[in-house]
């Protein structure tokens, strides 16, 4: 896990050294429908926020790093109850963009999620009840896959998050269970800087 966050670390410095005459910054957000594998849970609807830095090396290529607070997760009947599993992220996507038209993206790469909190949430009787999840480990591993269209200073973006890594020790789940995040966003670029 080190290593790759390493690596990721060194990718960064090394596009963002190159691509500095053309750098441009900007904020996103949207919307989330998540999942985790191999389970009986449903999609949950949710958010994502946060910002990016798109490093344009030529007319067909750019990187592009985020820093997202994505909240994910599942939800569920128990006992009668509307159960929601909620895990709160801090994405960081390394995105490798391939520009097939000159406003048209598709953008993959890895990402680091870092789970900041997790919990359980039903209501009983009026009163919403929370529990902590145990065992959920704290670095995840994703791959990304999507599409990003640029109109003026806005940008759309598609992407399917597909989780590499247990969302919880297999130990102490039935098994593999991996985050599946399928994200709408629109984002803001600010322009180029330099």
């Amino acid at each position: 896990m080190k290593k790759i966050f390493m690596l990721a670390v060194v990718l960064f410095g090394v596009f963002s050294a190159k691509a500095q005459s053309e750098m441009t910054l900007g904020v996103k957000g949207g919307l989330n429908v998540t999942n985790i594998s191999n389970s009986d849970l449903k999609n949950k609807m949710s958010f994502h926020l946060g910002a990016f830095a798109e490093f344009r090396l030529n007319d067909y290529f750019a990187i592009q790093p985020e820093l997202l607070y994505s909240r994910q997760g599942a939800r569920d009947k128990y006992e009668g109850y509307k159960v929601q599993y909620r895990v709160n992220y801090l994405n960081i996507p390394i995105l490798a963009k391939f520009y097939v038209l000159d406003a048209l993206s598709v953008d993959l790469g890895p990402e680091l999620a870092f789970a900041l909190n997790a919990k359980t949430r039903y209501k009983d009787g009026g009163k919403t009840i929370k529990n902590k999840i145990k065992d959920v480990n704290t670095v995840a591993v994703n791959f990304a896959l999507g599409l990003s269209y640029n109109w003026e200073n806005f940008v759309f973006s598609t992407r399917y998050n597909i989780g590499l890594s247990n969302v919880i020790d297999k130990n102490k789940w039935d098994g593999n269970n991996k985050n599946h995040v399928f994200q709408l966003s629109v984002g803001y670029r600010f322009g180029q800087l330099f």
